[in-house]
């Protein structure tokens, strides 16, 4: 059995500051997905007091972008992981010391995986289609 000797604090500094931004794009994340959540429902309240199909697809319009803008983030948010593991990695010199570069360090993240994940269509999916009826219904 071979004992690996602990991280120096250079190491887990570095480990620290990425650790940082991770969970900074996933509070970002969960931000986004609330207001998205609640703008939407307000947009709907009141396309169906008026009834106005015009403000029902305006709900449409900011849920798709919300739902961009989120993608972005989660995009983010798993390239900083990829650097976050790669960093923790004992011995790969690939990793400059204390880099915040995760798009050159962080490994490829497609925006179509990232936007058609199984979270992101359970959340902006259902928001969508359901916005997306409401207009139907209000047309």
């Amino acid at each position: 059995m071979t004992v690996q000797p602990a991280f120096c604090p250079e190491e887990v500094k570095h480990l620290e500051f990425l650790q940082a931004v991770i969970a900074r794009h996933a509070n970002t994340s969960f931000l986004v997905k609330s207001w998205a959540m609640t703008i939407s429902g307000a947009f709907i309240a009141v396309a169906t007091r008026g009834p106005s199909w015009r403000t029902a697809a305006v709900a449409v319009a900011l849920a798709a972008g919300f739902w961009l803008l989120d993608s972005y983030y989660l995009r983010q948010e798993r390239r900083f992981r990829t650097l976050y593991e790669r960093v923790a990695e004992r011995g790969n010199a690939q990793v400059p010391p204390f880099t915040m570069d995760a798009e050159q360090h962080g490994g490829p993240v497609p925006w179509r995986a990232v936007a058609l994940s199984r979270t992101m269509l359970l959340s902006y999916g259902v928001l969508v289609a359901l916005d997306t009826m409401t207009v139907l219904f209000l047309a």
